[in-house]
Parts: C-alpha cells; structure tokens; sequence
C-alpha cells in the first residue's frame, strides 16, 4: 500500500494512506460520474454488453482524435489474464462500429464543441486502469496491434476529503517489437505526411518554442505528441498545448475555466473558441514566429489551475 505525502511549509507534513477502493464498480462509477478525471475522453456508457450478458465493457468512450476508447477497469493488480478480455472488447467494438455510434447519437448532453467524424476512419484505443500491474502486463501490450494505456489508480483521504492519483505507467519497449506499420510515431514527419506540410513544420517550430518557453519558467511539465496535437502535461493531466483546427490551421489552448479565460486578455489576439467540453481556450497563430511572452497570463493560469499553485 502506498502513502501520499502532502507537505505544508505552513503546517508541516500530512501522511495520508492509500484506501482500498472495492469493488471494480465503485471505481468505474467514479470515474464514469466526476468529470474529467479522464482529460480529453468524453465517456459514453457504463457496462455495455457485447458478447452475452456477462460480458460488458466497464466503459466505453471516444476522444476527439477519433479514437473508440474500450475501457476495463480492476480493483487489484493487474494480470496477464487482461489482455485476451480486452482484446475480445476491442474486436466486438471494431465490429461494431455502429453500435457505438447510436449510443453517442442517444446521448441528451452531447457537447456543442466535440465532433467525432464517423465518416472518417477511426481507431480503438485500450486503457487499462488498475492499483498497478504485473510485469507480465507490460510486457504483453506490446503483443497487441491497437494502442493501449496502462493507468494506474489510487485513492487517498483525510477524512474530509478525497485524493485521486492517476498515473500513465510508461512501459520500455521490448525486443523483438511488435511490427512497425502498428507503431505510430507522431513527430515533424508525421504531421508533414497528415497536414499541410509548411503548416506542419510551424506547428512542430512552435512546439519546440513552447518547449523552450517552459525551460525559462523552470516548469516540471513534459510534452506528448499526440495524432492532432501536442500537448504538455503535469504528470497525467494537460497543461496547456498546440492543436490544429484544420489541415492549415493551428492553435494553442490552455486549460482554464471560462471565467477565467473571460477575464485574460492579450494585446493583438482574440480567443478563438472556448471548448466547454475540455475546459480549454484556444488562440489561432499564424506561425511559429510568435511572443509567446504574450500568452505569459495564460500560460500562468493554465499551469495555476492544474499544478493549483497560488
């Protein structure tokens, strides 16, 4: 069992113990009912039934890179008898396409500001969200051909209050890989090959300035290319980052509430839209060639909301 350790330079240290959470639906309701515990995942249903009655998917979600998310969760340690139950989900969902989408189009409080293309070619994401996993897990993810995160879970109280602790385990690719038309490598190439090619390369300029800018402000956040955007996290949650709109078209988002967002304003620019769906801003940029010391509020208060330093 684990231990979180809050230091307070005011009031010295809290130890608080880690909580068994039983059973796996306790865990499922929570993350189903809190809202974005899961950044960027719109969830769409608890336990849908696939193959039989007994056989249902904890949850089921999409995200707005196209992506179906089969969700399973565990209560203990995660074992390799996962992989064949997820794998089993994931081909039901493949084949199922259209199941999936009724749900969403059943859905009452659908955002105004997600679009899912069901048109357009979409994928099957795996989460697996356990207290932790077993080697033989991570080892065997790299077995499967759809692209799979390892989540670990934990819960934490004072007595007053709940503390979550997620955390996206990082899994050292073994050898031999699985074959490489599965990988998908999202940098200057790939994003050249998918939008238009100048653009392409004044969103990666741009990343890597952002990159650079948080370096200067000496912030622990670390960068995630994703299909359509790139992001820097705290840990698992996004900060702020860079995302196009279009095959031409790019902005930068930060993750503030919309009264705050309402509140910033910076010389020479308008919010674009803000997404109450991923409680972000977004700014359209022309190019790299921007003073990123501009966004220097919303950067600040981006990186307040999530980090919550005052």
């Amino acid at each position: 069992m684990a231990n979180l350790i809050i230091i307070d330079n005011k009031k010295g240290t809290k130890n608080l113990n880690e909580q068994e959470v039983h059973p796996e639906e306790t865990i499922e309701k929570l993350i189903f009912e809190t809202e974005n515990i899961l950044p960027d995942v719109f969830l769409l249903k608890r336990q849908l039934q696939t193959y039989s009655r007994d056989e249902r998917i904890d949850l089921v979600g999409i995200d707005n890179e196209n992506n179906i998310l089969v969700i399973e969760i565990k209560d203990e340690t995660a074992d390799e008898s996962v992989i064949p139950q997820v794998m089993k989900y994931a081909l039901w969902v493949e084949t199922h396409p259209d199941a999936i989408k009724s749900i969403w189009l059943e859905q009452k409080n659908k955002p105004e500001d997600f679009t899912f293309d069901w048109e357009k070619e979409f994928s099957i994401k795996i989460m697996i969200i356990a207290p932790s996993f077993k080697p033989s897990v991570q080892k065997l993810i790299y077995r499967i051909t759809y692209p799979v995160e390892l989540i670990e879970f934990k819960k934490f109280s004072d007595g007053q209050n709940d503390y979550i602790f997620l955390n996206k385990v990082l899994v050292e690719e073994e050898k031999p890989v699985k074959p490489v038309s599965t990988i998908r490598e999202y940098d200057e190439k790939y994003y050249k090959e998918h939008y238009n090619p100048k653009s392409a390369e004044e969103f990666w300029k741009l990343a890597n300035n952002i990159e650079g800018y948080i370096k200067s402000r000496g912030w622990n956040l670390t960068r995630s290319n994703n299909k359509g955007y790139v992001s820097f996290k705290y840990g698992f949650p996004i900060v702020f980052g860079i995302t196009f709109i279009g095959s031409k078209s790019f902005c930068l988002f930060f993750k503030i509430p919309k009264e705050a967002s309402d509140k910033i304003k910076i010389e020479g620019y308008e919010p674009y839209r803000y997404e109450e769906q991923w409680k972000q801003v977004l700014y359209k940029v022309e190019s790299s060639d921007i003073d990123l010391k501009k966004f220097d509020p919303l950067f600040e208060a981006a990186y307040k909301n999530i980090v919550g330093e005052k």
